[in-house]
């Protein structure tokens, strides 16, 4: 059977039903004023299993079908962002059945394999163990096993071999092999779209530097053998390394031939559009300002996206995953929102103004909002740019509050 088909906000039911209840693409809600009370879908992509029978596949918003998400994935790693941040948001049911949702083949394994990627070009030295050999040398390593060496070698006068048991200090461990095992098959998974993305020279850089760090690691890891494979608390890119390698092999039935097929199912799967949106720019703003940019300070009212900081200009940037705003007014509680994060003490500090207290006037800190749309060839709109530029577009009516609209990378239609 095939699955429902929705996009993002739209309405699957009017009615109230259990079976969607517990669905995380669909809420209960009421969008808006002429809108009916109902299922809507939100800001989530994905495809999940609404009982054992019927699934649901929630795909991206009518214009934004196009959208590149290799090159959202490459740009959010170029961040300081832990690896826990980015796992955050996405979520994959590895193991129930797959769905049948051609629309999003493009988005799960790349997210899988950057992710991937990203986290084991951050591991800053390959871990060692002792692994156990048992093999016939040259000359005596470690313990001889007698009976062995004497049916192996000395039964068939093979004088100059010796079967010995013995333990080394390598590299060559499960989990390096494991990791190795995966970046091979994500190499092949990568080869048929990343030349068709903006990105794809980072992608290639990325599989260059982390294969070579485990170019004395072999990939011969057993399916029992990973089973075995477990993380260590004290190596938190290793942990999330393993799991991540686990998932990818386990996508493709360690096979690696599997990988060239066009894949039309799907894992059960979300992917937060919004948050996804939020790192993007993220990424953007910390390759153009570098420090001066700040991520999710605790205040009392909350935590702001980001924080601009300079000697010649502060800000409050938010992001909000909403097209609508290119021609719209905002909305009172977004702008609520960013005016409590402008009197609120531990985030104006944080600006800079360090002997501001609850009797001190207020500054005057410009609220700026980051929406998206679609279709635009500046890569980074805020590179070598001052941001204070930027705000070029004031709400009519709300003192020092701006918008900036920040594109969602789009596929070349060309390739």
């Amino acid at each position: 059977m095939k699955p429902i088909v929705i996009q993002e906000h739209e309405q699957l039911s009017i009615e109230q039903n259990d079976r969607y209840e517990r669905l995380s693409l669909v809420r209960w809600d009421k969008p808006m004023d002429n809108s009916p009370w109902g299922y809507y879908a939100s800001y989530m992509i994905g495809a999940e299993w609404i009982d054992e029978k019927e699934a649901l596949v929630v795909t991206t918003k009518r214009g934004m079908e196009k959208i590149d998400f290799l090159t959202m994935f490459m740009t959010c790693f170029t961040s300081d962002l832990s690896v826990e941040a980015f796992s955050e948001i996405y979520n994959i049911d590895s193991e129930a059945p797959t769905i049948y949702a051609p629309s999003l083949k493009g988005v799960l394994s790349p997210l899988i394999v950057l992710h991937f990627l990203g986290v084991v070009c951050r591991i800053r030295s390959l871990k060692k163990g002792y692994v156990h050999y048992s093999e016939n040398l040259k000359k005596v390593k470690g313990h001889i096993k007698v009976m062995k060496n004497e049916r192996k070698n000395i039964a068939v006068k093979r004088f100059d071999r010796v079967f010995c048991d013995y333990d080394e200090y390598t590299t060559d461990i499960p989990e390096n092999r494991l990791i190795k095992k995966a970046l091979l098959f994500s190499k092949q998974i990568l080869r048929p779209v990343i030349e068709i993305h903006q990105s794809g020279t980072k992608a290639k850089i990325m599989l260059s530097r982390a294969l070579a760090m485990f170019e004395n690691v072999s990939e011969d890891v057993q399916t029992r053998e990973v089973r075995q494979i477990k993380g260590h608390k004290l190596f938190s890119e290793y942990n999330e390394a393993v799991r991540l390698a686990k998932l990818i092999l386990q996508r493709y039935d360690y096979s690696i031939s599997k990988t060239s097929k066009e894949e039309e199912y799907v894992s059960p799967f979300t992917l937060d559009m919004s948050l996804l949106y939020e790192h993007y720019v993220y990424g953007l703003l910390r390759e153009a300002y570098g420090n001066r940019i700040l991520y999710q300070c605790e205040g009392k009212t909350g935590f702001p996206d980001f924080l601009y900081c300079s000697s010649g200009f502060r800000a409050i940037l938010d992001t909000k995953y909403i097209p609508k705003y290119e021609a719209t007014s905002l909305d009172n509680n977004v702008i609520r929102q960013l005016s409590g994060y402008s009197r609120d003490l531990p985030i104006l500090k944080k600006l800079g103004y360090k002997d501001i207290d609850e009797d001190s006037p207020i500054p005057n800190v410009p609220c700026i909002i980051i929406y998206p749309k679609d279709g635009d060839d500046v890569k980074n709109p805020f590179k070598n740019r001052e941001l204070k530029d930027l705000c070029k577009t004031p709400v009519r009516k709300l003192a020092r509050f701006y918008k900036i609209c920040i594109p969602l990378p789009v596929m070349d239609s060309k390739k």
